[in-house]
């Protein structure tokens, strides 16, 4: 844990994607074109996303994986990619999986056995490597981990970093459980990111843009993903329109969507620690996502060279003219 910068805390899954025409209708039977295996999970797939763009050995995992061969697949994978996983607890428990289905579109639905995930306890915190890594860390990213554990994870990070360090919480399916149960772990971090459902569901709201208006009284810098419809960044009473990469601009097609907004959120993690501004790092984000939308694994995020190579690109220049700030 010398070097890591970033830790992210959430879910560690293996993905059992399913390709096929249309999603079937309840009885129906439909034929596959393609099954794939792949190493998944929010936050595996998050601190893959920024260590592609920081470099190997710095970033840190915080999650939770089984006494199987998932483990041992999923350890020597994380590794290769130059995740630190000491801070990923061992449990005698089935690890994570994740079975999808992805449709000619691109888009997916997702039935998640969360399994040893959901074991994580807020007093593991005190253990050794969790506390030496949130000293050292200057970012905390977190995700989907039980919300007792989220919140004592960020009220944690927050007590010994001050404000020095910047705590990230894509809330994703604990946004289920309601505003009040999350209001005080959002009451301690600096950015608050959600896609229009969950910004409904959490909001209890029928519109995802009402929701994120009314979401914004809370004082925290905001970020609403859209998917091609880019994102919202809202921060002390201005709002960012910060528009998607069209693939067919850059030459590349729609493949799979799992996974994109697991990459913008590393990508965006990790270009603030390396010095980008918010707009900057949240237009990169956007073009993490789409690079990520092309490729058919659940881990597909771009390396940082690959980015600025994209970054640099005319036809990609002209999407950046197009953000509005108000």
């Amino acid at each position: 844990m010398n070097h890591v910068i970033e830790l992210v805390a959430g879910a560690i899954n293996w993905d059992t994607t399913v390709f096929v025409d249309n999603f079937p209708k309840p009885g129906e039977e439909v034929k596959a074109r393609k099954v794939i295996s792949v190493p998944g999970g929010k936050g595996a797939n998050t601190a893959v996303a920024s260590a592609r763009i920081l470099g190997k050995g710095s970033v840190g995992l915080i999650g939770a994986l089984g006494k199987d061969r998932i483990r041992e697949e999923q350890v020597r994978i994380l590794e290769d990619e130059g995740v630190d996983v000491s801070c990923v607890k061992i449990f005698d428990h089935p690890s994570g999986q994740a079975y999808i289905l992805v449709d000619s579109k691109g888009e997916n639905m997702i039935l998640t056995y969360k399994a040893v995930n959901d074991m994580l306890k807020p007093e593991i915190l005190d253990e050794r490597p969790f506390s030496l890594a949130m000293d050292k860390a200057r970012m905390l990213v977190v995700i989907d981990p039980p919300l007792e554990f989220a919140s004592s994870l960020i009220s944690n990070a927050r007590r010994c970093g001050g404000d020095n360090k910047r705590i990230v919480w894509a809330p994703a399916l604990l946004t289920r459980f309601g505003l009040d149960a999350l209001r005080e772990g959002i009451s301690n971090v600096d950015y608050l990111i959600m896609n229009e459902s969950e910004c409904m569901i959490l909001a209890d709201a029928k519109d995802p843009i009402q929701g994120f208006r009314s979401l914004t009284k809370l004082g925290k810098r905001m970020v609403l993903t859209r998917g091609s419809e880019g994102c919202i960044f809202h921060w002390d009473g201005k709002v960012a329109y910060i528009p998607s990469i069209d693939l067919d601009a850059i030459g590349l097609k729609i493949v799979s969507t799992v996974g994109a907004g697991d990459a913008f959120l590393g990508a965006f993690a990790a270009l603030l620690l390396k010095g980008y501004g918010e707009i900057e790092a949240l237009f990169m984000a956007n073009l993490a996502a789409a690079l990520k939308i092309a490729r058919e694994e659940t881990r597909a995020s771009p390396y940082y060279d690959e980015l600025l190579r994209y970054i640099r690109d005319e036809r990609v220049e002209r999407f950046y003219t197009r953000i509005k700030v108000l």
